[in-house]
């Protein structure tokens, strides 16, 4: 049960809460208090309290039998708060001597007078002195075309660009002059809109603006769950953090006093250092997109006010420092993970290597030690082959093996490719030294692959040799795979011979990458 009072306005009685007669009152001693040091500010003050006077009339002629706190609040939010228009006097000042420059300052702002979810559109509208039909119908395209990652832009104006709160607001949203005559002819036309929106809503007509309206609802919907899903997916972060630091806390103070044991899923962890900004940057992000997203699905519903700018800038800044510091956080550990993998990854490499008799000369601005897959033949599994890759022209690779044999001629075969001049093969045997450049084919095509071609379109190959499974891991490339062969290697009593692969013995090196395998030490005759 509400207590109603009778008040008197220019010779008119008005049944009114009590509740909404202390605002009232409030409001109109404040809007009195705030132009009474203006020039004509008395004569302001009077006319909109005339005008709410015929407001009230409106309303009881419509059948409201008594005033309640909704009709003042909204009569109040059209025609703008006194609270809110402090500082005014020196913008007035300004504007005047803009005005009298030629130069009026307009300023962006969401329009809370023609929206359909936030005033975004309609404030772009003045700001710009368009209709702002043809705005939204460009969000409702930039929309498709974009796959929806424009309602995030949407999203971020709606948090950034403040809302014409007050009359000054909305003049300068028009780019008028924000002066006494402007600020009254504003305040008046807040009140008349007041006036229309309190004894009936405002309808649109047209079919167009009816489909905006529609879409505006659709899209609401949608923000609204995307915003809510996006506040539970926050609440459930922090609700983890908070859980897990406060066992962590609780497992210390146990381990400190009672000398208890980490628990399993705690004791690898190590709760130092960066750890601790991620934590921190982590909850601070998390938080203050919460209050974003809390404020914001509030502020649609009408329950609290727009931010001041400072409050909202300060919320973004904070906002991209946590995300920065977060993203950066992992930067240390990332570099740590990724420096010990590539240490492992090199480890293994080395071991196939070594594990068939190879030994690495020079390694050098080099990313790889072999690679594993199907080269020029078919095979089972991922087939391991040496390899080397670097967009340095620093680059250098070189390793052999070492094998002994009985006296006598021997030949070295074997399949390479290369995308550059001067890799080579290399057999030594005592003191001398034989060398074979691998043709540079790059990835595409080779000589195997030409003998392949060749023995497909003959319908025939030399036994032994399966050009179906070249044919099949080729893929109708070749991938630039050549033989490569060194005759007449004299193997003398010491019965050693040294062969391998090198990018660095000729010279000349301007390729990227090379690749060798198979490599096959045969004896041609005895000595």
């Amino acid at each position: 049960m509400k207590k109603n009072i009778t008040i008197n306005m220019y010779g008119a009685l008005y049944a009114i809460d009590e509740d909404a007669y202390d605002l009232l009152n409030q409001y109109q001693s404040h809007m009195r208090r705030y132009f009474s040091h203006k020039d004509g500010g008395e004569e302001i003050a009077e006319d909109i309290e005339r005008r709410v006077a015929e407001l009230f009339a409106e309303l009881k002629a419509s059948g409201v039998e008594a005033i309640t706190m909704e009709h003042v609040q909204d009569i109040i939010a059209r025609i703008g708060n006194p609270e809110e228009m402090d500082g005014e006097d020196e913008s007035l000042e300004e504007s005047g001597k803009e005005e009298h420059k030629g130069n009026v300052r307009k300023k962006l702002f969401r329009n809370p007078d023609d929206k359909m979810l936030g005033g975004v559109a309609s404030g772009m509208a003045s700001y710009f002195g368009i209709d702002a039909l043809w705005v939204r119908l460009l969000w409702i395209l930039l929309t498709w075309f974009s796959g929806g990652i424009i309602v995030l832009v949407y999203l971020i104006l709606l948090v950034i660009v403040p809302e014409a709160c007050t009359p000054e607001d909305r003049l300068r949203m028009q780019g008028r002059p924000v002066n006494m005559k402007n600020l009254r002819d504003e305040i008046m036309q807040g009140a008349r809109k007041a006036g229309k929106y309190a004894t009936a809503p405002e309808t649109r007509k047209g079919c167009l603006n009816r489909m905006f309206e529609l879409f505006a609802v659709v899209l609401k919907g949608c923000l609204v769950i995307v915003v809510c899903g996006i506040l539970l997916f926050c609440i459930a972060a922090l609700f983890f953090v908070f859980i897990i630091l406060g066992l962590y806390g609780l497992a210390g103070l146990m381990n400190l006093f009672i000398g208890s044991p980490m628990p399993g899923f705690l004791a690898g962890h190590d709760f130092q250092g960066h750890v601790w900004m991620v934590v921190f940057s982590f909850t601070v992000l998390v938080s203050t997109t919460l209050f974003i997203g809390i404020h914001t699905l509030m502020r649609m519903a009408g329950r609290v006010r727009s931010l001041t700018s400072w409050k909202r800038v300060a919320l973004v800044v904070v906002w991209i420092a946590s995300a920065i510091a977060l993203v950066f956080s992992f930067v240390p550990e990332r570099i740590t993970q990724s420096t010990r993998e590539h240490s492992l990854r090199a480890r293994r490499e080395l071991n196939v290597l070594e594990s068939e008799g190879w030994k690495v000369l020079r390694h050098e601005h080099c990313d790889t030690y072999v690679k594993s897959g199907e080269y020029y033949i078919q095979g089972k599994g991922h087939l391991q082959y040496i390899d080397a890759w670097s967009r340095s022209p620093e680059m250098a690779y070189e390793l052999e093996r070492t094998v002994r044999v009985s006296p006598g001629t021997y030949r070295l075969e074997a399949a390479a490719r290369t995308d550059g001049r001067g890799c080579e093969i290399f057999a030594i045997s005592g003191n001398k030294e034989r060398r074979a450049e691998v043709p540079a084919y790059g990835d595409e095509g080779g000589e195997i692959w030409q003998e392949v071609q060749k023995f497909l379109h003959q319908g025939a190959a030399p036994a032994g040799m399966d050009i179906m499974g070249i044919k099949a891991a080729n893929k109708g490339k070749g991938y630039g795979w050549s033989r490569v062969a060194i005759d007449g290697i004299v193997v003398g009593t010491d019965s050693v011979v040294r062969y391998g692969v090198s990018n660095v013995r000729s010279g000349r090196w301007d390729g990227t990458w090379f690749s060798a395998t198979d490599f096959d030490l045969e004896r041609v005759t005895e000595k």
